[in-house]
């Protein structure tokens, strides 16, 4: 819950005008924060999911990004790291605050290492909401992918984020003997991140039958790993792409998988220690 006490404009005027993108999807903190900017003079939509806010910061442009943690589809921290590695460099480097209703020591860690600039405890005052926007627009980051830091920020935020595999049913196929399993990772680690840039490129060159076949090869794989998060899209790009049909979405579909199994691909090389 956010509590709401009247503030003098003289305070809040450096906020007015801003575009504040709200991810939360609880109802009533979605109000009683809307009401808030609203009496700022800051302009805000809201995204009730994690998908959603990426679909946002997409299509459009932001100020600021309200980041409620626990969210339906991906995660406040999944959304935050994924913003992080978007390719537009103001998109990329947008203020994220994160809203939590967490107030657990080394939280704050957590969230530092996927990107978030800073946080705020739940209910909090109007005050303290403005006092971390404040402070987070005056000591703006940038967070470059090619540089040491951010690369080591990556791996973090990897390490901490929710694994996006799952080996139930490779441990099954393979009566859990681990040589066998480990033998089967390497071979993922050593083929579909080719495969997924191959069809990234497919993609770029249009050559959107052939994508469709690369899509169909790289089912079986996400499917046997059970990686969920593109389970659907892998499907997707595969029927649209043979139809040339809701093409502009095939290319963000394609992209977003090349980046999931990316992320995959650095998770097991962490947890096998490959």
């Amino acid at each position: 819950m956010i509590e709401t006490q009247t503030i003098s404009p003289p305070i809040f005027k450096e906020l007015a005008n801003l575009k504040v993108l709200l991810a939360e999807d609880n109802e009533v903190n979605q109000l009683l924060a809307k009401n808030i900017l609203q009496h700022w003079g800051v302009q805000s939509k809201t995204a009730t999911t994690g998908n959603q806010v990426l679909d946002l910061m997409n299509q459009e442009d932001f100020d600021i990004v309200l980041m409620d943690i626990q969210m339906p589809e991906k995660s406040g921290i999944e959304a935050a790291f994924e913003i992080r590695h978007l390719a537009d460099p103001r998109k990329k480097n947008i203020p994220i605050i994160a809203l939590t209703a967490n107030a657990l020591k080394g939280e704050e860690k957590k969230y530092i290492a996927v990107g978030i600039d800073d946080f705020l405890t739940k209910p909090f005052k109007q005050e303290d909401l403005y006092e971390v926007i404040i402070n987070v627009m005056n000591s703006r980051k940038e967070y470059c992918s090619n540089t040491m830091e951010n690369f080591e920020l990556h791996q973090k935020g990897i390490a901490l984020m929710e694994k996006l595999y799952d080996l139930s049913y490779i441990k099954d196929l393979a009566g859990n003997n681990p040589a066998f399993i480990e033998s089967l990772i390497k071979i993922f680690i050593e083929t579909t991140p080719g495969d997924s840039t191959e069809m990234v490129k497919l993609c770029n060159e249009k050559k959107w039958e052939d994508v469709s076949k690369m899509a169909h090869k790289l089912k079986s794989t996400i499917d046997s790993l059970r990686l969920d998060a593109i389970k659907d899209d892998i499907r997707t790009i595969e029927a649209d792409a043979k139809s040339k049909v809701n093409l502009d979405q095939v290319i963000k579909l394609v992209a977003k998988v090349d980046r999931i199994i990316a992320d995959t691909t650095l998770q097991l090389k962490q947890d096998f220690n490959l």
